[in-house]
């Protein structure tokens, strides 16, 4: 007569098979915190079955389970994103009262379920046995099959991972972009199809020195593809050259090619990274293009063989990229200059990150103030910031130690595999960022952009011992939907503000929600065919209007619009979310929204007439 425990265990998946299905359609209905608890616990309690079962003598049936079990995972960790990513961390990940969104959380619903009865019915037909090999042995023969794989595929995979990764916020906030200065970036590149000029750019009101070399390379591209559909893309690209060229560059610096593979993906798949890729598309361009010119450097230094044309060319490109690889590969060619080759051709290399670095500043020099016991720096180079020691401390130094426990903990790790070119770009690094933490008034740049390339050359030392490595980049992983895609951190340090948090939000914006933004849009196309005059409106609106304002050459952007708006002659009128009954209202653009899922409040966008003619009001 069979056991009790017998029969028991054969009615689980009957069990599962039937109320999966259920409890999944009452929690899309109502939602439940009690069912969204079960079926954490289903997906633990058949983690733990099948564990036990790797013993078992493979078949179609162990397939059909290692399929389901695998779809169920899936599911589940999508329906996570759906619900707690997705609606700004609104909902905790253990014991939701909701799924999120549809039709994502349908979709996803239906696949954990689908894994639930596929594991379900593999475990009814488990009896059924073809092979010798049990389980445990197939499992482990797939996977050294994968690692194999995934090896001799290596570029392909660092590009791809963070690449796909870095597209989801695009998708999710199609068609408008994700990050503050991207609309403008868009915008700077519409303005150069009509007119082309590349040394000054168009940029927030006015024109700028800019690092030319990214809108020289999508000047032909944007005659093909439009900007707006070319900046959806171009981080997430940019995101996966960087770890094509971290991976070349290690690989050629005597890393293991597994090595080599896991410190890439830990650098492009860091938490910060991608709020660099989320503001800094030139910066992006300059990190890639000075990881190139490192791998030249070093196999021109190791291999004895000259490249200097191809050093030439590499860093005349990374300083036409951004100022920082200019700023950093000027450093690094002078410290080799001086302890290891006297060779003058180095600070020839040098002289050419110093000009670029020149040329972005204007050539003005850093001058310091004193006021009130506060010193300020000021120069076209630096972002003054006073602020009191506590601030200090609290809003800039703990957030880089938050920022990057893991990889400073493990650095130690891989200090006897140090290589000089990448020790002396950490040094330089460290010099910069550590006082400009502790001090970001008087910071030589602004703290926040140096800090957020600090992962790259650290990322390389610890790849040491592997398995630690491994699972600092499942830490790494875990941080990274946490910080990045959440707002945990402002719930666990309310103190800290959005402005000092390094990576904003869970897809930051310009200021505005996405309904907000298609208003601001629609405004700028208003302004543009009916209006003449000058438009003042504040830095959040303003790139949206210049997207569909060539030149945007009416529109100034304030931080206080109105006053600015009252101390002009002509006529002037104000772009503003904010209702002025005191002005005359020349169009309005959308309604105030809830948004669902407490993501906030989408407010009209409203065109006044301030003044008119030539007469001037102050206010």
């Amino acid at each position: 007569m069979a056991s009790s425990s017998t029969i028991t265990s054969k009615l689980i998946p009957w069990v599962i098979i039937i109320a999966s299905p259920l409890l999944a359609a009452l929690q899309l209905s109502r939602g439940s915190w009690v069912i969204d608890l079960v079926f954490w616990l289903m997906l633990i309690g058949i983690t733990a079955q099948l564990l036990s079962m790797l013993n078992v003598k493979w078949s179609l049936a162990a397939l059909l389970s290692i399929t389901g079990f695998s779809l169920a995972w899936v599911g589940r960790i999508g329906l996570v994103f759906n619900y707690f990513i997705i609606t700004n961390g609104l909902y905790q990940l253990i014991g939701t009262e909701s799924w999120g969104p549809p039709p994502g959380s349908i979709i996803l619903a239906i696949i954990m379920v689908a894994g639930f009865d596929t594991y379900s019915v593999g475990l009814i037909l488990m009896n059924y046995e073809s092979s010798n090999l049990t389980m445990r042995e197939v499992l482990h023969d797939a996977i050294n099959h994968l690692i194999n794989l995934t090896l001799k595929y290596s570029y392909l995979i660092v590009f791809l991972a963070p690449f796909i990764i870095r597209l989801i916020p695009e998708i999710v906030s199609w068609p408008w972009f994700v990050g503050y200065d991207t609309p403008e970036y868009a915008a700077a590149l519409m303005d150069l199809l009509t007119k082309p000029v590349f040394t000054h750019i168009w940029w927030y009101g006015g024109w700028t020195t800019l690092p030319p070399l990214l809108f020289l390379i999508l000047y032909p591209i944007a005659h093909i593809v439009s900007p707006w559909l070319i900046f959806k893309l171009n981080d997430a690209v940019l995101l996966g050259l960087i770890g094509v060229s971290m991976n070349l560059m290690l690989r050629r610096m005597g890393f293991s090619r597994g090595d080599a593979l896991l410190a890439s993906l830990m650098a492009t798949l860091y938490p910060t990274m991608y709020s660099l890729s989320w503001e800094f598309a030139m910066m992006l361009l300059g990190l890639f293009l000075m990881i190139l010119t490192m791998t030249v450097m070093h196999i021109h230094v190791e291999s004895g063989k000259h490249h200097w044309i191809l050093l030439l060319v590499l860093t005349v490109l990374s300083a036409l990229a951004h100022q920082v690889s200019a700023t950093l590969l000027a450093l690094l060619f002078i410290t080799y200059f001086t302890l290891k080759d006297r060779d003058p051709r180095w600070l020839g290399l040098a002289l050419i990150g110093i000009i670029a670095d020149g040329f972005y500043t204007n050539f003005t020099m850093l001058k310091f103030t004193v006021a009130k016991g506060t010193v300020t720096a000021s120069s076209s180079l630096v972002e003054s910031k006073p602020a009191s020691p506590y601030y200090a401390i609290e809003g800039f130094l703990i957030q880089l130690i938050i920022n990057y426990w893991p990889l400073i903990i493990l650095a130690s790790h891989g200090l006897r595999r140090g290589n000089f070119i990448i020790y002396s770009l950490l040094a330089w690094m460290l010099v910069i960022l550590l006082p400009s933490a502790l001090m970001p008034s008087i910071s030589f740049v602004s703290w926040w952009i140096w800090s957020l390339i600090l992962p790259i050359p650290l990322a390389p030392l610890v790849t040491r011992p592997r398995l630690l490595s491994l699972i600092t980049l499942i830490i790494v992983i875990i941080l990274d939907l946490s910080w990045s895609w959440s707002t945990l951190v402002n719930y666990v340090f309310p103190t800290i503000g959005p402005e000092t948090t390094l990576v904003q939000g869970v897809f930051p914006r310009a200021c505005i929600t996405v309904p907000g933004e298609h208003y601001a849009y629609e405004a700028g196309l208003y302004i543009v065919n009916h209006l003449n005059g000058t438009y003042v409106t504040d830095y959040c609106l303003y790139t949206f209007i210049h997207l569909a304002d060539r030149f945007g050459a009416n529109v100034i952007a304030s931080y206080y619009p109105l006053n600015t708006a009252l101390r002009l002659n002509g006529t002037v009128y104000l772009v503003t979310t904010q209702y002025l009954s005191n002005y005359t209202l020349i169009a309005r653009f959308g309604n105030v929204e809830i948004l669902p899922y407490s993501t906030g409040v989408a407010y009209p966008v409203y065109v006044f007439l301030i003044s008119n003619g030539t007469s001037s009001v102050h206010g």
